[in-house]
């Protein structure tokens, strides 16, 4: 609780006490009495931070609001800025002098104007107010965690430092499209469907003319065509097209391979920015738009519909599968203490202190029965005492053990040492064991292993408090790595803080390549088509070059599909280090001949190493890079062979794609 400047008081006030007590008593007493009075002085200003600290601290509460628009929003739109005013605010008689706030940004959003952190004096009629302006660029998940708080006298002397908390996550939805997205497609053609395309099959009250028939009693006179009557000699009737709405089925990937990447910039991001486009200009011509996301588990559908709550139903649910976070699964369990450990120092300072939550060092004393070979230990001290068993060497020892006793020392003086040249005589591997014993256990006491051990102590202690699992939880989550990895992970994963995860395992494997979520794809095909009607377009954002062999479930439900007259769109994300397609050719091409460079001997002697990992990482990539064309080339070919139409990401918009498409489905209707 001393800052710096109060223990150099102390020492100022020690060394004036010393020299007016110790040595110039004789000669004044000006320097005792000036400590003294400093002493006084320092012991009141104690004391009344203590008593601030005890009345005020414990009343401080929190209120934040998020503007946008001029109003309070429970959710913001991403591209857009929004204002967040916190309060914090004193409920008990006494008040602070001096409180530094300073208010936890969130990860997912960047300050545009404003100060979030600034000094103030509270007090119980005049809160402090922190008013600032935030924007996320990517939708997501806006997570507030509170505000860290400091609290010092006037002179500096004292502080202590806390967190208050006032967890709330607000959600960042994606952007709207512009007007011209929502414009509601015009005809442009008055002609038959393409082939293979069909309508509603039954008459209705749209613009295109679907058959003619005779008269019959009851029939509008307005639906008479008059000119086929009278070339017949009979009443025909006119009957018109039923104008149904085409029907969008987006169907995303949110598997842990779309999550891969910077924040705001993976694919799951890119595709999701897509989808909402999408949404939002399909709603904008009156048409119905549902949305399924799956993943290699299980998948989530809502079906089409119109409305306006279907629609901000559906922007919610893309703002939340936008913020998922690849898992940590391979991860170190040190690496993920490293990132966990200043993040709870951070947000639960009073409950990862050494006061309250400690590690004793019984605990960090390293056990020699835990290993393999640590079972030996028992077995020489087991078989130390069968050399008792041998007559001469038994009665040999016993006399070495009586000639080294003086003859003048009491008995139970003779009794000990006795003991301790027979321990040293007889059983020296005993002695040796124990010797070893001590010095093994003891090392856990120092180096980094008593770092980490503390730390993921602390950690777990903490979430079995969050969990209310006991004592049990804590000893579990030390002992047990894969459930101490999963839950530092969710800790993690709720506060947006992303950890660098191995892409290849230890036999040189992708770690996400799915082949689960091609079947859970599937399986969601067959069900939304089970329930579909006429003009349904059904458009996959999916990350499906690498699955190779194992597309045959996609490829059945897409026959099916399109065995029902219906489209189907794939949207393949790239990625951002990737060159396109086009760029294959220089891909796959050979470098241009280099000149020929010194030996590594040669190199050492002019002062310069050559770096072979520099040489190879463009051989590696290149190889890749041809790969992944490769996969996505067959799976192009594959796909457009059933009828369905595989697109990048990348390849112009894909918004304009989509919506084309679906004007093909209106009949070679156009929006312009």
């Amino acid at each position: 609780m001393l800052t710096a400047r109060g223990y150099w008081f102390l020492v100022l006030i020690a060394f004036l006490l010393a020299l007016g007590v110790l040595l110039l008593p004789d000669y004044t007493i000006v320097p005792a009495v000036l400590g003294l009075s400093l002493l006084c002085w320092f012991l009141f200003e104690w004391v009344t931070f203590q008593v601030r600290r005890n009345l005020a601290v414990s009343q401080l509460r929190a209120t934040r609001r998020v503007v946008q628009s001029g109003r309070d929003m429970p959710m913001v739109w991403a591209g857009l800025d929004f204002e967040v005013h916190v309060v914090i605010g004193l409920d008990g008689p006494a008040g602070l002098p001096f409180i530094l706030l300073d208010d936890r940004i969130p990860q997912a959003a960047e300050k545009v104007t404003g100060e979030s952190s600034a000094a103030f004096d509270i007090l119980p009629n005049r809160p402090a107010r922190l008013v600032y302006k935030l924007r996320s660029q990517s939708p997501g998940i806006l997570r507030f965690e509170g505000v860290r708080v400091r609290i010092a006298d006037l002179h500096g002397f004292f502080c202590i430092r806390l967190f208050l908390r006032d967890e709330t996550e607000y959600l960042i939805l994606p952007p709207l499209s512009d007007d011209e997205g929502r414009q509601r497609a015009d005809k442009r053609f008055n002609t038959l469907p393409p082939p293979g395309i069909h309508r509603l099959r039954r008459p209705g009250s749209g613009d295109e003319l679907l058959d003619l028939r005779d008269y019959r009693p009851g029939d509008p006179p307005k639906m008479i065509a008059w000119k086929a009557s009278a070339r017949r000699d009979r009443l025909i009737t006119k009957e018109y097209e039923s104008d149904v709405p085409v029907r969008c089925v987006l169907l995303l990937d949110t598997s842990e391979g779309m999550r891969l990447g910077p924040p705001g910039n993976t694919s799951l991001a890119r595709m999701t920015a897509v989808a909402s486009g999408v949404a939002q200009a399909t709603a904008g011509n009156r048409d119905l738009v549902g949305l399924t996301t799956f993943d290699e588990v299980t998948s989530k559908a809502m079906p089409p519909a119109r409305t306006k709550l279907h629609m901000i139903n559906i922007l919610r649910r893309l703002a939340e599968v936008a913020a998922l976070q690849p898992g940590t699964e391979g991860v170190p369990a040190e690496q993920l203490t490293a990132r966990a450990d200043p993040l709870a120092q951070e947000l639960y300072p009073e409950l990862m202190t050494t006061r309250v939550n400690s590690m004793p060092l019984g605990r960090l004393w390293i056990p020699l029965l835990d290993r393999r070979w640590g079972w030996l230990a028992l077995v020489v001290i087991g078989l130390s005492p069968a050399l008792l068993l041998i007559p001469g060497w038994r009665a040999f020892v016993l006399n070495s053990a009586a000639e080294t006793l003086p003859l003048g020392m009491h008995w139970i003086g003779k009794m000990i040492l006795f003991l301790v040249v027979l321990e040293l005589i007889v059983f020296p591997p005993i002695t040796l064991t124990l010797v070893f014993w001590f010095f093994h256990g003891i090392r856990g006491w120092f180096g980094p292993r008593r770092r980490q051990l503390t730390r993921r102590k602390q950690l777990a202690a903490v979430f079995a408090l969050q969990d209310d699992v006991g004592p049990a939880g804590i000893e579990r989550l030390i002992h047990d790595d894969e459930l101490y990895a999963a839950r530092v992970s969710r800790f993690l994963r709720e506060r947006q803080i992303r950890m660098p995860v191995p892409l290849y395992d230890d036999q040189g494997r992708y770690r996400y390549r799915s082949e689960d979520k091609a079947h859970v794809l599937a399986t969601a095909l067959l069900r939304a088509v089970g329930r579909a009607r006429d003009n349904e377009l059904y458009v996959i954002l999916a990350d499906l070059a690498e699955l190779d062999t194992a597309l045959h479930p996609i490829l059945k439900a897409v026959r099916v599909v399109r065995a029902r007259h219906h489209q189907v769109l794939v949207i393949v994300p790239w990625p951002a280090d990737m060159p396109p397609p086009e760029e294959s050719a220089k891909v796959g091409s050979r470098p241009a001949p280099k000149a020929p460079q010194p030996g590594r001997a040669a190199a050492a002697r002019s002062g310069r190493l050559v770096d072979r990992n520099h040489l190879f990482h463009p051989v590696v990539r290149s190889a890749l890079a041809r790969q992944y064309h490769k996969d996505y080339r067959k799976l192009r070919r594959v796909l457009s062979q059933i009828g369905a139409s595989v697109v990048l990401v990348n390849d112009g918009d894909p918004v304009r794609v989509v919506l084309d498409r679906l004007d093909r489905l209106r009949g070679m209707r156009s929006r312009r």
